[in-house]
């Protein structure tokens, strides 16, 4: 029946955590790398806002470099600002859409035309470029400035910029500079986070695994005391119905005979009249025990709490006993300390001497004893109700307090129990903040001790 139940919390648990997993990583990796591209970020910022005239006397632009080799190859060296990160290099553009990298050397035209179509990125962004990333962040000014920059005199002349010579004649020329442009190579930044990227993917993958079996043990724990409830309300259901199929079997067979014989007068029917009257009060009293521990389940079942004189409720139970005892030659004892006050419902607290006494006389012999002592132990009062009667087996001991549970079938059908009496008590002793604790020895008699907390007086 709970088949169905397991599967579906089991998946339910396993989503939850798997979410929570992926959520975890998402956040793990987005704050990784807005901190990494954050310190890119201000790099490139603060590069960008340095003064431009600053890098035009600190830099040579498109000038030789008199220690490149003769064969014409540039060494391309970035310049290096103090406080600054040195992979970030810049590059100007004017409004004619031509680059000028601030360099120590020429000949890297060919690779910054490659960020022309990002040059006016208004914040910074991540782009590709011949298997590299970059970060990129452009700054545009509202008023073109002018620079003098060195350019060749006939740029025909030379084959190529890889043609550059030291001899090579520059001029001066006035351009004007529409933006300048900040570039950092990222490709370690971007290999970190691929590479955590790859580790959270693993870590999803086992952790999804992990929340099934997570799952499977939470949907486990969570149906453990449903099935324990579902098993004792079906145990129940089954008992309860054979209590009352019972007695209504035995009612409706002393009918059946009272029927077959109509010219018999009321005298002469009165055996089986008063067999269907016990039977009558049987289930009366059995239907009134489940009325009381149906609404004590639910909690509906209300108690009225107040002040009571414990000593005078045992004494009134105790002298109600006195003649069943008698008559039973059994010897029944109280032990009662005077002015014992308890927090408690008079007429559960009844109650609950009642059954306790009563289960005592029903399997306690003749010429045996039970015993009843009140006192205050501490914080507590202690309650005890203890006989020499038959007493319970070891087995049965931590059963007793179920409901219907029968140590001995034959025996508590004689004694007309029903299996509900402890039952209520320890109900009846629980709302009432105490406990009760049983001991018993077969063939020598059963103890049960009841401790409440003392009604405590304000001063």
């Amino acid at each position: 029946m709970f088949k169905k139940t397991r599967i579906r919390l089991t998946a339910l648990n396993a989503v939850v955590f798997f979410v929570i997993i992926v959520c975890l990583g998402v956040v793990v990796y987005t704050e990784l790398r807005h901190q990494l591209y954050a310190k890119v970020d201000e790099s490139l910022q603060q590069r960008a806002q340095q003064d431009t005239q600053f890098f035009y006397t600190k830099s040579q632009m498109l000038t030789p470099n008199p220690d490149d080799p003769a064969d014409g190859t540039m060494k391309k060296t970035l310049i290096q600002v103090q406080g600054i990160d040195p992979r970030v290099f810049l590059v100007m553009w004017d409004d004619q859409g031509n680059s000028y990298p601030i360099l120590t050397g020429a000949g890297m035209h060919k690779e910054v035309d490659a960020f022309k179509p990002y040059r006016s990125l208004p914040m910074p962004q991540t782009v590709n470029i011949a298997n590299h990333s970059y970060r990129v962040y452009a700054v545009q000014y509202e008023q073109p400035k002018l620079m003098n920059l060195k350019v060749l005199t006939d740029i025909s002349q030379a084959k190529g910029l890889d043609a550059i010579t030291p001899s090579t004649i520059f001029t001066d020329a006035t351009t004007k500079i529409v933006s300048i442009q900040a570039i950092s190579l990222i490709d370690s930044e971007q290999n970190m986070l691929k590479q955590l990227f790859e580790l959270i993917l693993i870590g999803i993958v086992i952790g999804g695994a992990i929340t099934v079996l997570a799952g499977m043990y939470l949907a486990n724990q969570a149906l453990r005391p449903i099935k324990q409830s579902w098993d004792k309300q079906q145990q129940f259901v089954a008992d309860a119905s054979h209590e009352l199929r019972m007695p209504l079997s035995i009612i409706r067979a002393n009918v059946e005979l009272a029927f077959r014989h109509p010219d018999r007068s009321i005298l002469h029917m009165s055996e089986p009249l008063s067999v269907v009257l016990e039977e009558s009060k049987r289930m009366g009293r059995l239907t009134e025990q489940l009325l009381t521990l149906a609404r004590a389940d639910s909690n509906q079942e209300e108690l009225m709490l107040k002040p009571l004189q414990l000593s005078e409720v045992i004494h009134e139970v105790v002298q109600k006993f006195e003649p069943l005892a008698e008559l039973k030659q059994q010897k029944l004892e109280s032990d009662v300390e005077s002015g014992i006050e308890l927090l408690g419902d008079a007429e559960r607290i009844h109650q609950l001497l009642v059954i306790l006494l009563d289960n005592s006389m029903k399997f306690t012999p003749a010429d045996g004893t039970i015993r009843v002592v009140a006192r205050k132990k501490g914080n507590d009062i202690e309650l005890v109700v203890e006989d020499t009667g038959a007493g319970i087996s070891a087995e049965d001991l931590p059963y007793i307090f179920d409901r219907f549970y029968h140590g001995d079938k034959s025996r508590t059908r004689s004694t007309g129990g029903t299996g509900l009496g402890l039952a209520i008590a320890k109900w009846i002793v629980t709302t009432h903040g105490g406990e009760i604790t049983p001991s018993s020895v077969l063939g020598q008699g059963t103890k049960m001790v009841l401790r409440f907390p003392v009604l405590q007086r304000r001063g």
